[in-house]
């Protein structure tokens, strides 16, 4: 057999082994309870030196026959190994579950919260560090559930995966760490970062921007209509609620300016590079739901019916934000 088989034939073993022992791949699923398998403990640098000092009384009450020096030593052995069963205890029947992920434009932070269990027993100092070395503390009372919320650096557009996740203690004397590591196939997402300044929309088929300002002011109030989830917070007849009457909203005869607009890729100038393009799609939508204007996007390979919402926004956002890798 050559060298070449050889190794392939020892690959899936080494992936197993890898995957073990440093958790590297998103295989955790919706959550995961802790046992021995997952749960790694060493010494820490307190830990060292009380250990070179037991062994160093060991060594002195043996040369010189010290009743008492065995008496403290093995004491100190005791306490030692009663700590490494306290640290193991914490973690062992932790049960750690994803929660949720966030959203933010590119240049911001992503949230993301997990869901900590300790089941019957309280869990102390209970240590959680994400990849890029952010870390939290937490206490979990037992029969009780604990969320943790922390955030992720998202630097440009697209997913923002959560990545593996370190759980770990040195409750309840420091003498030893125990850790587990987690990685929950859990994204969040970055959108393009919204261009600064960008320019008035796109003329929609009534053939006016209602971008400009006082625009709505101007409109004549043709009455109320009953309100619909996502309608702009300035349109909502806020003395109508105040008085009990219930949620409407306002109707202009140029309700939503000049109608619908489609936010189009390929008729932005070719000056643009993709990721300022982008950015400018992002600028309109934003400017589209401040002005209750229906819109449409349409990308390669990609398009959207007009539409209105907060669902509608994310999912165009979303398809920016997933337009090919960014540069």
């Amino acid at each position: 057999m050559s060298a070449s088989r050889a190794l392939g034939a020892l690959a899936p073993g080494f992936d197993r082994w890898k995957q073990r022992v440093l958790r590297h791949a998103a295989a955790d699923g919706r959550g995961l309870v802790l046992r021995h398998s997952r749960i790694y403990i060493l010494p820490t640098r307190r830990g060292l030196a009380l250990i070179a000092t037991i062994a160093t009384m060991l060594v002195t009450s043996l040369n010189y026959g010290l009743a008492l020096g065995f008496l403290v030593t093995f004491m100190l052995t005791g306490l030692v190994g009663a700590a490494l069963l306290h640290t193991f205890r914490n973690l062992a029947g932790l049960d750690v579950r994803p929660a949720s992920a966030g959203e933010t434009f590119a240049g911001g932070r992503v949230g993301f919260a997990l869901a900590l269990s300790g089941g019957s027993r309280t869990r102390a100092s209970i240590t959680l560090t994400t990849r890029d070395g952010t870390t939290d503390v937490v206490d979990i009372d037992a029969d009780t559930l604990s969320t943790l919320a922390f955030e992720l650096a998202a630097p440009v557009r697209g997913r923002v995966p959560l990545g593996r996740v370190t759980i770990a203690s040195d409750y309840p004397l420091g003498l030893w760490r125990g850790w587990a590591y987690a990685h929950f196939p859990l994204a969040g997402m970055a959108f393009p970062a919204p261009e600064s300044g960008a320019p008035p929309l796109p003329t929609g088929r009534a053939g006016a921007d209602s971008r400009a300002p006082g625009r709505d002011d101007e409109a004549d109030l043709s009455g109320l209509r009953g309100y619909q989830p996502g309608d702009p917070l300035q349109r909502i007849a806020w003395k109508a609620v105040a008085r009990g009457r219930g949620w409407y909203t306002k109707a202009f005869e140029s309700a939503g300016g000049a109608g619908a607009v489609t936010l189009d890729f390929a008729a932005l100038p070719d000056s643009l590079t993709v990721e300022e393009k982008l950015s400018r799609l992002v600028a309109w939508v934003l400017a589209c739901e401040r002005a209750g204007r229906p819109f449409a996007l349409a990308l390669p390979g990609v398009r959207i019916a007009e539409g209105q919402g907060r669902e509608h926004r994310r999912a165009v956002l979303q398809a920016l934000a997933l337009h090919g890798p960014p540069r």
